[in-house]
């Protein structure tokens, strides 16, 4: 690593949060012995709402069944959870294109969802329903699933009575938090999650509001921005040196 390189690290590292950065090291360890996270919950209220305008792209979009068991696994290999939640009653809306499920999102309408990543128990306000684990192809991303599994949610809950979303972000995930912040989701509470062996503590935080949060997004944006010309501009500059 040249000095330059090491310059630019640095420099990369200063604007990283101290959680990732925390996360970064303890994620190096072999079998991860010890981690660390940030649970940021946001919640809409009311009905999704997204405009046929928005909606392209050609796939079909439906509740899955347990039938439709093999084609997540071929998406995604996960049998015995994806199991366990059809047993405990959480619905699965599936995205199909050229003749296979291209994505997926979970959600549960019980009092209390146990989330697996983390362990922690997550209440669910009446009325409300958890919308939780999305995942799509990468071959069908940004081609519109995501608004397309709100707006089938959106009918659902117009005809069951619910009145709104609860969510979750993992710190870090500014593309996720961003979508879900121009979309109306507002944050509600943070929990820190610390796992040490097989023992999990949790502490719930403030949570920080929209405009602190949006504030944070475009900071994170301009730092990679700038990173991105130093690195075009430190190849631009090797490249003169080796003529």
């Amino acid at each position: 690593m040249t000095w330059t390189q090491l310059r630019d690290r640095v420099k990369s590292l200063a604007h990283t949060p101290r959680l990732l950065l925390a996360q970064k090291v303890l994620r190096r360890v072999p079998l991860r012995p010890v981690d660390v996270g940030k649970l940021c919950f946001l919640q809409l209220d009311g009905v999704p709402r997204v405009p046929p305008s928005m909606l392209r792209g050609h796939a079909d979009v439906r509740f899955a069944t347990a039938d439709d068991l093999d084609a997540l696994v071929r998406l995604q290999d996960r049998r015995e959870l994806f199991r366990d939640r059809f047993a405990d009653g959480d619905r699965c809306v599936i995205a199909l294109a050229d003749g296979r499920v291209v994505g997926y999102e979970w959600f549960s309408d019980n009092p209390v969802h146990h989330e697996t990543g983390w362990g922690y128990w997550i209440t669910i306000p009446g009325g409300y329903v958890y919308a939780y684990d999305a995942y799509i192809d990468p071959g069908y991303r940004n081609t519109g699933l995501w608004l397309r599994f709100k707006a089938y949610l959106a009918e659902w809950m117009t005809a069951g009575g619910k009145k709104g979303v609860l969510t979750f972000v993992d710190y870090g995930n500014w593309p996720s938090l961003r979508t879900h912040l121009r979309f109306g989701f507002v944050p509600t509470e943070s929990v820190l999650a610390l796992r040490v062996a097989g023992l999990r503590l949790f502490r719930k935080v403030r949570a920080a509001g929209t405009a602190t949060w949006s504030l944070l997004l475009l900071l994170m944006h301009q730092s990679l921005v700038h990173m991105h010309h130093a690195a075009r501009t430190v190849h631009a500059a090797l490249a003169l040196v080796r003529r």
